[in-house]
């Protein structure tokens, strides 16, 4: 509804959609621009913002760690920590369109990331709805750095399959839907404009292994990580 910061029925239809799903499966979402949208985005800013940055809504319908608009969830069993922040449509900060928190090196998420980073785990994921590229460059590229301490990162900004790799850190794109336009990653290993969905899997070994697969199952890409980074 239109300027109304707190309805949460988006939500509520999804999960009465896929019963099953939602009763069997744990479902922890990184916040993207259209979790905010409470007014029309229309050809230019309006006078209102677009997008409510509390994400009132998305936070009072998801129990996530954390703050909600970013969080942090480990898995002590693997050594994992899947780590969840707040990027998406950057270009347009500071203007009524801006859809995420600040993201400089004196925001509050990423002194909070920096913080998390500097504890060793043997797999770090990050995941968030921007351009990899994009993300990396931010705070004068402390954020690359910062994204090298970990394994790998996750987004879902563009409709096609990716992997790129710079710097000793994976980052992938993915898409249900991939079959859109395709923006290559200026490291990109893989690409491939196919509706698809990306795999973690800890073997037994240790190791974790990361699939880009098809909506049939098939593999299009795998990557496997070693126990010890």
């Amino acid at each position: 509804m239109e300027g109304k910061r707190d309805c949460v029925q988006a939500y509520a239809d999804l999960v009465a959609d896929y019963p099953d799903l939602f009763r069997s499966t744990p479902f922890m979402p990184a916040l993207g621009n259209h979790d905010r949208q409470i007014r029309p985005r229309g050809s230019a800013p309006p006078s209102e913002p677009v997008y409510d940055l509390e994400a009132t809504a998305f936070r009072k319908f998801f129990e996530l760690p954390d703050d909600e608009w970013k969080w942090r969830f480990d898995i002590p069993e693997f050594d994992l920590r899947l780590m969840a922040l707040d990027f998406h449509h950057i270009s347009d900060f500071g203007t009524t369109w801006q859809s995420c928190q600040p993201f400089d090196e004196n925001s509050e998420q990423f002194l909070w990331y920096r913080k998390w980073m500097a504890e060793p785990r043997r797999f770090v994921v990050t995941i968030y709805n921007e351009r990899n590229a994009s993300v990396r460059g931010q705070a004068g590229g402390q954020w690359r750095e910062l994204f090298q301490r970990g394994t790998l990162c996750i987004t879902g900004y563009g409709h096609y399959a990716e992997r790129s790799e710079l710097d000793g850190c994976v980052y992938y794109n993915t898409s249900l839907q991939g079959r859109g336009n395709r923006y290559p990653d200026p490291h990109s290993r893989f690409l491939a404009g196919e509706d698809n969905y990306t795999l973690l899997t800890v073997t037994r070994a240790g190791n974790l292994v990361v699939e880009l697969k098809n909506l049939q199952g098939e593999v299009l890409d795998r990557r496997e990580f070693p126990r010890h980074k």
